[in-house]
């Protein structure tokens, strides 16, 4: 079916339809939309839109934003827990520990939650502690707010062995 006029259109509305459907034939590509996967690049911002992304910035790279796409719906599931707290610090690599003020010793304040973030031998510069933060705003439940975040900073090393002779023994140092 190429027009949805009705069967009593006038010989004008035809015209008018044919005319029309000369000057709107869309792109092979359009069709494609319904597949995350197959639509085009410039596309994907309209997809996110369409699926409600929290978070997008157009200059990341198509494959990050395809997963963010495909993510979105789960994010909606959980949002405002403590398990889509940690997913998000998850996605740079990071574990946390969420702590509310009913589960402190003495009992915290009400409606609020401690974050410990470990870095894992990650870097955090200024930009990602940003990041960061307004992620873990938008995770948050609504009706709690961050008293206190914690980050540990545990630098990766790779020890090394030291081995030398004195005398007759051979000796083995460790440096981490």
């Amino acid at each position: 079916m190429s027009q949805l006029l009705p069967p009593n259109s006038t010989r004008f509305e035809r015209n008018v339809t044919e005319v029309t459907a000369q000057n709107c034939v869309l792109p092979v590509e359009i069709k494609s939309l319904a597949s995350i996967d197959q639509a085009p690049d410039p596309f994907l911002s309209f997809l996110a839109w369409q699926y409600s992304v929290d978070s997008w910035d157009t200059n990341w790279q198509p494959s990050l934003q395809r997963q963010l796409i495909k993510k979105s719906f789960r994010q909606h599931q959980i949002k405002g827990t403590r398990t889509a707290v940690r997913e998000v610090l998850a996605q740079f690599g990071y574990q946390c520990i969420f702590q509310e003020w009913f589960e402190t010793n003495p009992v915290g304040t009400p409606g609020t939650f401690t974050l410990e973030l470990d870095l894992n031998g990650l870097e955090l510069n200024e930009t990602t502690y940003a990041e960061v933060n307004r992620l873990v705003k938008d995770a948050k439940p609504a009706s709690r707010h961050l008293t206190n975040l914690v980050i540990n900073v545990q630098p990766i090393c790779i020890p090394r062995v030291a081995i030398g002779t004195h005398g007759a023994e051979t000796v083995t140092i460790y440096v981490e």
